[in-house]
């Protein structure tokens, strides 16, 4: 008998067994994909992540006292002379997370080592971002909603590219607490909530929404999201009075933590448009609940919209505009004035070809799931559709906001996809109920499900099962490559150790006082990797140090050796990226343009843009460089003979049958001595070289 009892009460519960096996195997599939950067060695990827982790293990090697030491901490090996106050260029969120787990892991007797527990930390970080959107899927349209949406996020390109192994970076963490955030929003403003679970949930979102403030620029979006939504929905007649409580515990704890950010400007970001705002529309529905006692009908609804309109004037008057990287997210526009910005990749306006390979097909089912959503009405579902289409806007106007969008696509195209199943289903059941005794036909039971299936799974499949030459939409395509640093920033699948070993070599080699001149990009893996101290780096603190840099590289050799020697340069470093292409029984020699030979442009406008600074003529850009041509094959005799990069970049130009080509040419410039070359020529695709600065 009580294995009958048994059997029952499993079968009974088998729904939810099967539900949480296809979560556990949503979830594995998440981490593997993103643990297959491992295979190459633990290691960050990117750059940003090493400065990460140099704040978590400045804190760590001074245990928990430096949580306290870091908020006085002046990195001197960095933009030297004048060093960095590291507390007020960075966002302390996420080293001070890593380091209080590995200290508490230590207090407990669990020793590990601090950078691989860093490799791993995006990836755990990943799985509660999928099992969050697995819960506000399933909140808003059931249990199917939520698995299908949870792996869509799983396999998601966008949050692959910044949460595999190695990428210790903001978004790893703020983007799971800013989803566990708008969840318990969510479940605080449901209809039916008590009092005290209004209260715990708002804390909840509270907290986490003002974590995200601590770790993340982008944090502001989440922050004007919940004041819009909830502006929105009090307007289209759903204000109750735990919208208020829950918005005021909300936005009140939240700027809370957000005003103790040092880099945010501490009690002065009570005066940003952000926070602004959000005092805005707490004053509105404070006006709400007040005009909710009026009889009158036209004052109920007459009130509110004049004080709207008051309350916008007032915070147009009185806000401080956002840092001029949010406001060119809103308006990408103005970004072709901000030089330095729009040389990062990952800071250009996006492209139809670029959202389309990191959203991938999910893209195609989000405005079904936004119609369905709007039409079905709920709080949730307004919440999550608006979500939606302002996170594809901002994805659209950033290419690294893609990962934005990502959590929130997942959950439209999750909900879209259980509609047209549920919609066949019962096409299905209206034809078999009326045909008794017949066939399903094979357009409702075969067809559409293969044609939805397929149009998922095979941009899914790697390249290596399918073949493709086109962009990959696959998630094993994206999570498949080395750290950064091991491919030196090549787009290639293989292992060019130059950087490695020159890292190495410099911080084995180089004495304990170099300063080193190098172009910005590099800045984090030469301070991290190879121990020395850098002029200038990837945080781009101080564009005027940036000018000068870009002034030194961009002027003649005699020149730019007074300009480093100046700002107390030792030795420079430049990479350069150079293949040899067998064509036709020929070989060609070529810059391929990964390198400082394709950046130097970049220095020349930063070098214009900083020239009142530096009080410099501006230079004539049409005299270094022809636009119409590739900018390896562009560049005049002038950038060649008359500036520093064009005379330590060793690969010179030629033509050859009608061909630009670039052979190795022993460096010989007066003030500069060659003492390192990663590899010798022609033998690699990556070459880092250094020189020291002689008398």
């Amino acid at each position: 008998m009580e294995i009958k009892s048994s059997f029952r009460t499993f079968f009974k519960s088998r729904p939810v067994v099967l539900e949480i096996a296809a979560l556990m195997s949503i979830l594995t599939i998440a981490f593997i994909i993103r643990m297959l950067p491992i295979r190459w060695g633990a290691l960050l990827s990117e750059f940003d992540p090493w400065m990460q982790f140099r704040q978590a293990e400045f804190i760590v090697e001074r245990g928990w006292s430096g949580f306290i030491e870091y908020f006085s901490w002046i990195d001197m090996e960095r933009w030297y002379p004048y060093g960095q106050f590291v507390s007020r260029s960075f966002y302390p969120g996420l080293p001070f997370l890593l380091a209080f787990v590995y200290l508490s892991l230590s207090s407990i007797g669990i020793h590990v080592n601090l950078l691989e527990l860093a490799v791993v930390f995006p990836v755990i970080m990943s799985m509660v971002a999928v099992l969050v959107v697995y819960f506000l899927g399933k909140e808003v349209g059931g249990k199917s909603t939520g698995l299908l949406a949870a792996f869509a996020l799983a396999v998601s390109n966008a949050n692959i590219s910044r949460t595999h192994a190695g990428w210790f970076d903001d978004e790893s963490i703020s983007i799971p607490f800013m989803l566990v955030s708008f969840l318990m929003y969510i479940y605080a403003i449901k209809k039916g909530r008590s009092f005290k679970q209004v209260i715990v949930y708002s804390v909840l979102s509270g907290f986490f929404l003002g974590y995200v403030a601590t770790c993340w620029g982008a944090h502001r979006f989440p922050f004007m999201f919940i004041h819009v939504i909830t502006l929105l929905l009090s307007f289209i007649g759903r204000y109750r009075r735990e919208l208020l409580v829950s918005y005021s515990i909300t936005f009140g704890l939240s700027s809370t933590i957000a005003t103790s950010v040092p880099k945010l400007g501490g009690v002065g970001y009570v005066g940003d448009l952000t926070i602004m705002t959000g005092l805005s529309v707490l004053v509105l529905l404070v006006v709400f609940e007040l005009s909710s006692n009026f009889s009158n009908k036209f004052l109920r609804s007459f009130v509110p919209r004049i004080t709207t309109v008051a309350l916008l004037v007032s915070v147009g008057v009185l806000a401080t505009l956002p840092g001029i990287k949010f406001l060119s997210t809103l308006l990408p526009g103005i970004r072709g004035d901000l030089p330095i910005l729009i040389s990062v990749a990952e800071n250009q306006v996006s492209t139809w070809v670029t959202m389309f390979t990191d959203l991938g097909f999910f893209l195609v089912f989000a405005p079904v799931g936004i119609y369905y959503m709007l039409k079905e009405g709920t709080d949730e579902a307004i919440f999550i559709s608006t979500l939606t289409v302002f996170s594809i806007y901002f994805s659209a106007s950033m290419v690294r906001l893609s990962a934005l969008a990502a959590p929130f696509i997942a959950i439209t195209s999750g909900y879209a996809i259980s509609r047209i199943f549920n919609s066949l289903g019962n096409m299905i059941t209206i034809k078999t109920e009326r045909r008794k005794g017949e066939k399903v036909p094979i357009e409702y039971a075969i067809v559409t499900p293969i044609l939805v299936v397929l149009l998922l799974a095979v941009p899914l499949a790697p390249s290596f099962l399918i073949g493709r030459s086109l962009p990959s939409l696959s998630p094993i395509d994206q999570a498949y490559v080395p750290p950064t640093v091991i491919q030196s920033t090549l787009p290639v699948a293989a292992n060019i150790p130059d950087w490695v070993n020159a890292l190495s070599w410099m911080r084995d080699n180089l004495p304990d006082n170099a300063v080193v001149a190098a172009w910005w990009d590099y800045g984090y893996w030469i301070t991290v990797m190879g121990n020395k101290t850098t002029l200038a780096d990837n945080s781009t603190t101080n564009s005027t140090q940036i000018g000068v840099l870009a002034l030194a590289f961009m002027s003649p050799p005699e020149k730019a050796a007074q300009i480093l020697k100046q700002h107390g340069a030792t030795h420079v470093l430049i990479f350069v990226t150079h293949e040899v292409v067998p064509y036709a029984g020929k070989y060609f020699p070529r810059l391929l343009g990964y390198g400082d030979e394709g950046k130097w442009v970049w220095m020349l406008k930063i070098a214009n843009q900083e020239a009142d600074k530096l009080g410099i003529q501006p230079f004539n850009e049409n005299d270094y460089y022809d636009p119409t041509k590739p900018l390896t094959e562009g560049a005049t005799d002038k950038f060649w003979k008359e500036t520093l990069l064009g005379q330590l970049i060793p690969y010179k130009p030629s033509t050859e049958d009608g061909n630009v080509v670039h052979y190795y040419e022993e460096p010989n410039v007066s003030g500069f001595k060659l003492i390192y070359s990663s590899s010798p020529p022609y033998r690699s695709y990556a070459y880092v070289y250094i020189y020291e600065l002689t008398d």
